[in-house]
């Protein structure tokens, strides 16, 4: 069963005036940031964070991009397990 969340945010009318210049529904700004951090913690899926925010996969991987949210999330020590290009040696085959 889904369930609202609503809660009241008491910010100075100087930083809501120059936040509402960029993004005048700014609910809709706090959300998005809520989403993406949820996602970039693991929290959620990056289908789940588009399905909440109501946008396509594609249009939610533009935002995750816009605010630098990366898109694969790697493993501690994942560098150890790559081969570096500099280090292969590519030899010529022989001609037949």
């Amino acid at each position: 069963m889904d369930k609202t969340v609503r809660f009241d945010w008491e910010l100075p009318g100087t930083l809501v005036d120059e936040l509402a210049v960029e993004s005048p529904d700014m609910a809709v700004v706090i959300k998005q940031a809520a989403v993406l951090d949820w996602v970039r913690t693991g929290r959620i899926s990056l289908r789940l964070g588009g399905d909440l925010l109501g946008m396509t996969y594609q249009a939610f991987m533009d935002l995750m991009s816009t605010h630098y949210v990366p898109s694969l999330d790697y493993d501690t020590g994942w560098e150890q397990g790559t081969v570096l290009l500099d280090s292969v040696r590519f030899e010529k085959a022989p001609s037949s």
